[in-house]
């Protein structure tokens, strides 16, 4: 049963990348990332590596992207405003290297040392892939696009899911995440995604990059759509029972506003704000002609819920944020523990030997249930320095390149900055709520979104270019 999908997923994508065409290759990668979790749920046993296929997809299209190249890596590109940045790299894959050594040495497992690896290797190699998908703006929109064209439809699917459609591609993965109400438990609509907890985050990933693309849309009527659309995604993360997904499309949409109306004219902003509230008054009306009869009765349960998550965030945050950094620094013995030492395995199985090890370090669990604390206890100090290093010379390069934004056309520029703002957001819940983002799928959706603010360099001096050409006598 497994077969047949996949190998027409990959004869298709084998198909376009050996034409060289890495662009449309990227495209499936993403209908992969999403298809693979049906494939996972009629798959027997239902196993872990289901999930990889979409980071083996994504490995492919990299190498052709290399081939097709011509300047290589382009790490001088990449952090042209921020040149000191390219002396990190290589300390980094060091790093990894040296840890995936310390994790095999120390468990004895190469599978739990190849999912460590992949954890810190596909959002680098993802970043590459959203600078080169950057630098040319059709290919990202594209990528967006598509990415929305999927979301769209398993969003259809979650909701069918919450009014009580019933079936194997319904059903979560494995028993399931229990959602705790007042007095029972429950678990979160999921629709075709193989958790709620992977549905919440899509959905909200989802309304953002609608936003995003609205904001940058030139023609009112698409804005009035996307960011109805935007809209739906966020009503449908509400069933999902996972609160923080909500959240982060609130904090996305802080931040996005804020460098918005930095580089945003007066007339950029009036113009935004008409389609908001036309796109408010049709949202609204369509809720109370249709949504509200379609809710159910177990929608204000959900919706309540949603509503404690403000009660909850500082709490999470010191305890899943501070206090897991702190714990993984205690049990990381300095060196660290080792690449994958701290993730999340699902149903993938792993040797007694190695089991029993990560079982015997206390607090394990606790310290990586943040991003920070899974960094931290297995990269250990080095990582701290190095991983802060890097932080520090990305964050300059971002800040150089929003500094210069404006020269770029407006709608190129404002869809840079949402997905900056997309990925600003997410460092914020990833230090606090660190399991999703071991996804390699969420992995490559978050480097793509960086990756392609860091064109913006490239794309002002092709723009300066085409200008001086126009301006050029004949």
């Amino acid at each position: 049963m497994l077969s047949v999908p996949v190998i027409l997923l990959f004869s298709v994508l084998a198909i376009v990348l050996l034409d060289g065409n890495w662009r449309d290759g990227l495209l499936i990668t993403v209908a992969i990332g999403f298809l693979q979790d049906p494939i996972r749920k009629i798959t027997p046993t239902q196993p872990s590596t289901i999930s990889g296929l979409v980071l083996l997809a994504f490995l492919f299209c990299l190498v052709v992207m290399y081939e097709r190249t011509a300047s290589g890596f382009s790490l001088r590109q990449m952090f042209w405003t921020a040149p000191a940045a390219q002396d990190w790299v290589p300390l980094y894959f060091g790093l990894i290297v040296f840890q995936a050594v310390n994790s095999f040495l120390r468990f004895g497992d190469l599978r739990l040392t190849g999912l460590g690896i992949a954890f810190y290797i596909a959002p680098a190699a993802a970043l590459w892939a959203g600078y080169q998908a950057g630098c040319n703006p059709r290919v990202l929109r594209r990528i967006i696009i598509t990415y929305l064209f999927f979301c769209f439809l398993f969003a259809i699917t979650a909701f069918l899911d919450f009014r009580g459609l019933r079936g194997t591609l319904m059903r979560e993965v494995g028993e399931g995440i229990m959602i705790t109400f007042e007095g029972f438990s429950a678990q979160g609509v999921s629709g075709f995604w193989r958790t709620s907890e992977i549905a919440g985050w899509h959905l909200a990933a989802g309304c953002c990059l609608s936003i995003a693309l609205g904001v940058s849309s030139r023609r009112r009527e698409s804005q009035i759509m996307l960011f109805l659309l935007a809209g739906f995604f966020a009503y449908m993360t509400i069933p999902t029972g996972r609160r923080k997904s909500l959240v982060l499309t609130l904090a996305f949409s802080a931040l996005y506003l804020l460098l918005f109306s930095r580089k945003a004219s007066a007339a950029s902003r009036e113009r935004l704000f008409s389609s908001v509230l036309g796109s408010a008054a049709m949202a609204y009306a369509s809720y109370a002609l249709f949504l509200i009869s379609a809710k159910g009765d177990s929608f204000d349960i959900y919706l309540n819920r949603v509503l404690t998550a403000k009660d909850d965030i500082l709490e999470r945050f010191q305890g899943q944020g501070v206090g897991a950094l702190t714990r993984g620094l205690e049990i990381s013995q300095g060196f660290g523990l080792g690449v994958g030492a701290g993730a999340n395995l699902g149903n993938l199985k792993i040797s007694d030997a190695a089991q029993a090890q990560r079982g015997n370090i206390q607090s394990l669990s606790y310290a990586t249930e943040g991003g920070g604390g899974r960094i931290v206890a297995e990269l250990g100090l080095p990582g701290l320095v190095i991983g802060g290093g890097m932080a520090v010379m990305f964050m300059i390069s971002l800040w150089k390149n929003f500094l210069i934004l404006q020269r770029l056309p407006n709608n190129i520029a404002f869809l840079l900055l949402g997905l900056l703002s997309f990925g600003l957001a997410n460092i914020l819940f990833f230090f606090s709520a660190g399991q999703v983002y071991s996804d390699p799928f969420v992995l490559i959706m978050m480097g793509l979104s960086f990756g392609a603010f860091l064109a913006v360099p490239t794309l002002i001096a092709r723009h300066q270019l085409e200008l001086a050409q126009v301006a050029s006598p004949r």
